[in-house]
């Protein structure tokens, strides 16, 4: 779509979504869903807006009804706000003015709020003949930022809208209406957001995985698709994809398409999209919604994790069955699990199991850990913990994980906090969390995890029911467990016929995943400085034994019985796993 600057002509031809060609005016009425899909709600509200003032006018005189004259649009850059304005325009032939940023703030003082006055009085002119006209404020969080937070012009164009919007000409013209669009709803001026002026706000959300695939229809209805790709399961990849980061990804799957075709030997005739093409694309086509947010979806999988069956099981259910089942919670009536916290001793693959459980969800993953949201500015943490919610809910089904939950939910000193009476940064951060974690029963599709090596340094009011509804405990590995680490990460090296790792795992009892991990890499290393002198490139038991001679488990057994015994007897008793 073209970019506005400035007002638009009476012979608005303007369209979202894929782009019209304009033959549904030809053969019969045009309707916006031609180039618009989903957002239903929002589309019928622009039409009840700029449409029913003119259909109903006798029965609003009769009644004494006054229409809304204002609809705010607010949501995330790309959802298509804009386009669903002009969509809705150009299906009810009504006039089109668009103020954006660049055409209010100019060089000189005054000449905003002018160009403001001449944009209002080409839509008076325009609905005084008796035809719908819409004034469209693009990006009003920076036209119009509330008064005092910013330089005196930002308070002048505030102040010309007010009184453009309140003034007799609008009030007695009822097919004029003002929409304006925002990606911040509350960086804009209070005085805006109240009946009589911007009477109705709608939030336009990113697209469920439903609506992602009437989007990419509608981007793909003149492209040449193969009969193995399936748009369905594309769109159920897009977490978090807005229509335009889907335009961009129908776009890049194209350009692969024609690579893949340029370079090909075979000569055909029409350019076919497959599913290695939306797989290839997919790379640099990504959400631009949580960009610079989310954590890339770790490499990950279950197999990957030795031992552990039973912890594996139960987090399987708890964060990949909700997302990849939700119909099936939704028939059941199950209310899925919100918060998961895994504890146990350092080196227990805590961290490895969070993010095995997000790459097999294929969720949105969110990563944040103590170091990050403690800062030296006041407030700076709590903003970041409410801003990585926030996007998590944009990009459901989502997973967020805190790494050392206790450093974020520190237990608290006290009835009245710590003894100066201030709130420190921990206790300030921890209220910030249980009030997002009680938020999240409104959301659906956003599981929190958190890890700890310190269960008893956290706050007792989240390991409670709807917040951390599940606490596991993650033990060191036994000895079946510590085979099948010793064989993932021996599956590279190349072992003599001497090495039986199953009597290995029999001689590291309390040995972690990443003591093992360690024993691998030291035999390798022994195996390699005797490879440097014989040329022989094999992993024997003698380097295996070379390395548990060198090698000391990083713990206890009163450490690993002081562990057990807070998972059974300390304050999580209500998870016995």
């Amino acid at each position: 779509m073209e970019e506005v600057r400035g007002r638009e002509s009476k012979d608005h031809r303007g369209g979202g979504g894929g782009g019209g060609d304009g033959d549904g005016e030809r053969t019969g009425r045009w309707r916006a869903e031609e180039v618009i899909a989903g957002n239903r709600a929002v589309l019928e509200a622009l039409r009840e807006l700029v449409m029913y003032p003119v259909l109903y006018a006798r029965e609003a005189r009769v009644l004494g009804l006054n229409f809304p004259r204002g609809l705010l649009l607010h949501g995330p850059s790309g959802t298509g706000k804009k386009s669903m304005v002009r969509a809705v325009v150009r299906e009810c032939n009504a006039h089109l003015t668009v103020i954006d940023s660049i055409s209010v703030h100019k060089p000189h003082a005054g000449e905003g709020e002018k160009f403001m006055r001449e944009a209002f009085t080409e839509a008076y002119s325009q609905a005084s003949q008796g035809r719908p006209a819409v004034i469209f404020i693009d990006e009003l969080d920076d036209i119009c930022p509330p008064r005092g937070s910013r330089r005196e012009q930002g308070s002048r164009i505030v102040g010309q809208l007010l009184t453009l919007m309140d003034g007799k000409s609008s009030k007695l013209l009822p097919h004029l209406v003002v929409v304006a669009s925002a990606t911040r709803v509350d960086a804009i001026e209070s005085a805006l957001r109240r009946p009589g002026r911007f009477d109705s706000e709608i939030e336009v959300t990113v697209p469920t995985a439903e609506e992602r695939f009437e989007i990419l229809k509608l981007y793909t209805k003149n492209l040449h698709l193969g009969e193995c790709v399936d748009l369905q399961s594309v769109a159920a990849s897009c977490n978090g994809y807005v229509g335009a980061d889907l335009q961009a990804l129908c776009r890049e799957a194209a350009r692969r398409a024609y690579g893949r075709l340029s370079s090909s030997s075979e000569s055909e005739n029409v350019l076919t999209l497959i599913m290695e093409d939306w797989e290839s694309a997919k790379s640099v086509a990504k959400n631009s919604v949580t960009r610079g947010v989310t954590k890339e979806i770790p490499a990950v999988s279950w197999d990957d994790i030795g031992g552990l069956k039973a912890v594996k099981k139960k987090l399987q259910q708890a964060v990949e069955w909700p997302i990849k089942h939700a119909a099936s919670f939704d028939r059941l009536g199950i209310s899925p699990i919100r918060g998961v916290l895994l504890h146990g001793p350092p080196g227990c693959s805590k961290t490895t199991l969070a993010k095995a459980a997000a790459h097999a969800a294929q969720a949105s993953f969110f990563s944040l850990s103590g170091a990050e949201l403690y800062s030296k500015y006041v407030g700076e943490g709590e903003a970041l913990l409410r801003r990585t919610f926030q996007m998590a809910r944009l990009a459901s089904p989502s997973i967020i994980f805190f790494d050392e939950a206790d450093a974020i939910a520190p237990k608290r000193t006290g009835p009245s906090g710590n003894s100066s009476g201030n709130a420190t940064v921990g206790e300030r951060l921890l209220s910030t969390l249980l009030t997002e974690m009680d938020g999240l029963e409104l959301a659906t599709g956003i599981i929190v995890l958190a890890a700890t090596n310190r269960p008893n340094a956290i706050d007792a009011a989240l390991l409670r029911p709807g917040r951390f509804d599940m606490v596991l405990y993650v033990p060191p590995p036994d000895a079946e467990g510590r085979y099948e680490i010793l064989r993932i990460h021996t599956r590279k090296m190349p072992l003599g016929d001497d090495v039986d790792l199953w009597k290995v795992a029999e001689h590291t009892e309390l040995f972690t995943g990443a003591d093992l991990e360690g024993l691998c890499r030291e035999a390798g290393m022994a195996a390699l400085r005797e490879s440097l002198r014989s040329e022989r490139f094999v992993c024997d038991d003698i380097h295996f034994q070379a390395a548990l001679r060198s090698l000391r488990p990083s713990l206890t057994q009163s450490v690993v019985d002081e562990y057990s015994n807070a998972a059974i007897h300390g304050p999580l008793t209500r998870r016995k796993h």
